[in-house]
């Protein structure tokens, strides 16, 4: 091989790496930006529900169910945070797995069906959980062991509503 032929192939493998370095950067910044959105959604609608009465949520039929597409490779940890943050913005303390309360706590399971969250004092779970815990697993299309949800922010959005509603 020539240094002429070396050089063309060491140039064609740079750019491939380059190529390849900013779809990985790409995919790792949506899939960032996915668990935010997640949890802005999570936060939001719990909060609205809490505070104003599950009637009292928008229409679900009216609104648009666009965005893009988004992922979350941290559902677990993801939804547990930000439901807890949405019951103590309300006053209501949470714990995970036996976990002590602390702002923030966070389920450690990977698994989103196994995250049950307890009021503190020990009273019976809070009945919004299962509202919002079984409308993400919807959106977990490799499964729960995956730890990892698709979704279009607008259709989870409807489905969490709808979902807090009944």
């Amino acid at each position: 091989m020539n240094k002429r032929d070396f050089a063309a192939f060491m140039l064609v493998g740079v750019c491939a790496l380059a190529i390849n370095g900013q779809a990985r950067a790409e995919q790792s910044r949506r899939h960032a930006d996915g668990c935010t959105v997640l949890a802005d959604i999570i936060y939001s609608e719990v909060t609205e529900a809490i505070w104003r009465g599950p009637q009292a949520l928008g229409s679900v039929s009216n609104e648009r169910a666009s965005h893009g597409i988004v992922a979350c490779a941290e559902t677990s940890r993801t939804v547990s945070e930000a439901f807890s943050a949405a019951m103590i913005s309300v006053g209501t303390d949470i714990r995970w797995d036996d976990a002590p309360p602390h702002p923030g706590d966070f389920c450690l399971s990977g698994f989103l069906e196994q995250c049950y969250p307890d009021r503190y004092p020990r009273q019976s779970p809070v009945s919004s959980w299962s509202a919002v815990s079984a409308t993400v697993q919807r959106a977990m299309p490799l499964g729960v062991a995956s730890d990892q949800s698709v979704f279009s922010q607008g259709a989870l959005r409807l489905a969490l509503r709808a979902a807090l509603r009944r």
